[in-house]
């Protein structure tokens, strides 16, 4: 069983780990065979879908996370930023998101379903405030 503070950290260290570029830090935080929804009910290839996200130069600014009385899920909403070499110059992708998180009592992360649509993605101009660093709390 991973406790409720455990597992809010470990959803912020893995905002922290993507917005410093640190993929092999990020898959680290992952089980082996860990399923990646994003969006729900498009399960994707873990290590080239966070790639690309970084590639992208992905900024997540992470809300409050919520845990689960299941002692396995904790609940994130974010503000998710990133580029796309498909996207005009100067522009991103925002993302208004929520993540369901899925810790094992090994505390690392099993399952990932991230929830978002059309309505909750737009396109904005690249520069400073899109999205700000994450910050991962103390014990």
């Amino acid at each position: 069983m991973t406790d409720e503070m455990t597992r809010k950290r470990i959803a912020l260290e893995y905002c922290a780990r993507m917005n410093a570029g640190d993929l092999d830090g990020v898959l680290a935080l992952f089980a082996a065979g860990a399923v990646f929804e994003d969006p729900v009910g498009s399960p994707r290839p873990l290590r080239p879908h966070l790639a690309r996200a970084i590639d992208g130069r992905v900024r997540e600014t992470p809300g409050t996370p919520v845990a689960a009385m299941d002692d396995r899920h904790v609940l994130l909403p974010a503000t998710v930023t990133v580029s796309d070499s498909l996207l005009p110059r100067g522009k991103r992708v925002r993302y208004e998101l929520i993540g369901l998180l899925g810790i094992g009592d090994d505390g690392l992360i099993e399952h990932v379903q991230v929830f978002w649509s059309s309505s909750d993605v737009t396109l904005v101009d690249e520069g400073p405030g899109s999205a700000g660093p994450a910050t991962v709390p103390s014990a």
